[in-house]
């Protein structure tokens, strides 16, 4: 069995960046280490149809907080955009 303390997992993936930086924040915010990847398209270029994926990945025992954390935030948020309707 994998030792949970050496372990990486990834908690989020997404194309999106500003919610990539959010989940980035929570975790700043709740001194949550992680280590960000991302695709990278060699010899595209920039272009609005290529959108590269990022993701975050953390310890493994930090795993069930880390998603707690970043899924609470992403509810409050579209509850809070519902408030204004």
């Amino acid at each position: 069995m994998p030792d949970p303390n050496l372990e990486i997992v990834t908690i989020f993936e997404s194309d999106d960046p500003v919610a990539f930086e959010l989940a980035k924040a929570i975790l700043d915010e709740n001194g949550i280490e992680y280590a960000t990847t991302e695709d990278v398209l060699p010899g595209f270029g920039f272009s609005p149809m290529l959108t590269q994926r990022r993701r975050i990945h953390i310890p493994a025992y930090r795993a069930d907080e880390a998603v707690k954390l970043i899924e609470g935030e992403q509810h409050s948020g579209s509850e809070d955009a519902g408030e204004g309707s």
